[in-house]
């Protein structure tokens, strides 16, 4: 990798594509632990209850947790090397797992609205954008299930006002400015392959359309934060700096039996 030009790019754009960081294989693996799972189920029939009263929880199909320091399947995969190094050498200082998620966007799941993830940060005690999201493509993602979009170059804008909508489950950047910024940057759509992800940076606009599609559109996101960049405080139980070691060896079907605890906590 040439990772002077990927790191231009991602400075240009706010993001990156980087294709078959994971083999299949691995996807395969990550997708079933997610689908054997009560607790995820639980949460997505929950979520499939509202979207048929006419509800648009949009942040509810997002699964969270913070413990990510371990040897479980899912710190495996967001503590690639890949991973590590691209964001060490783009942000120029240490990183480390601040925190993960799983979209659980199965068919008639509803979208998000053009959003940063640094408008939730900052009010978790972060005091710079030196934090980033990469999403990992467990499912193929394209227009019709609900692939990710953005507006390139939209992080040079810096932190905009959110619109919160029925508490945090539906929110997004406030639709007057966000009018005015569509007219000037273009959208792009990312169509992935099981294993490929893509960086961007937490003041990126990011969003998605709904699932219209019978195929899930599952993804595993990795939330990271730089060292210099430590919360003063951290409400939602995300974890402080801590050193992580790097993973290089390959998912396998003896990690599906290691789990984080999804119940982990920090204060």
């Amino acid at each position: 990798m040439d990772l002077q030009q990927e790191h231009r790019e991602f400075w240009e754009k706010g993001y990156l594509v980087v294709r078959n960081v994971f083999t299949g294989e691995e996807m395969q693996i990550v997708k079933q632990v997610i689908l054997d799972h009560e607790h995820m189920n639980r949460v997505s029939d929950a979520l499939k209850q509202k979207i048929e009263t006419g509800k648009r929880p949009s942040f509810e199909s997002i699964f969270v947790w913070n413990d990510t320091a371990r040897d479980d399947v899912f710190a495996k995969v967001t503590r690639r090397a890949a991973i590590f190094d691209r964001l060490e050498h783009f942000f120029d200082d240490r990183i480390y797992v601040y925190h993960n998620k799983i979209t659980l966007k199965y068919p008639g799941v509803v979208g998000f609205r053009y959003h940063q993830d640094y408008a939730y940060w900052y009010d978790m005690g972060c005091l710079y954008p030196d934090m980033a999201t990469v999403m990992i493509a467990v499912d193929p993602a394209n227009r019709s299930n609900g692939c990710l979009k953005m507006l390139t170059g939209s992080h040079k804008l810096g932190r905009i006002n959110h619109v919160f909508d029925d508490g945090v489950s539906d929110s997004g950047v406030n639709p007057e400015r966000l009018e005015q910024i569509s007219k000037s940057l273009e959208e792009e759509y990312f169509e992935l392959e099981r294993g490929d992800i893509v960086i961007f940076h937490c003041n990126t606009l990011h969003g998605s359309d709904d699932n219209t599609s019978d195929q899930s559109r599952i993804a595993l996101l990795g939330c990271y934060n730089t060292r210099h960049n430590n919360p003063y405080r951290s409400p939602n139980g995300h974890p402080y700096y801590q050193l992580q070691q790097r993973v290089s060896d390959r998912i396998t079907a003896d990690d599906a039996k290691r789990l984080p605890d999804f119940d982990m906590s920090f204060t």
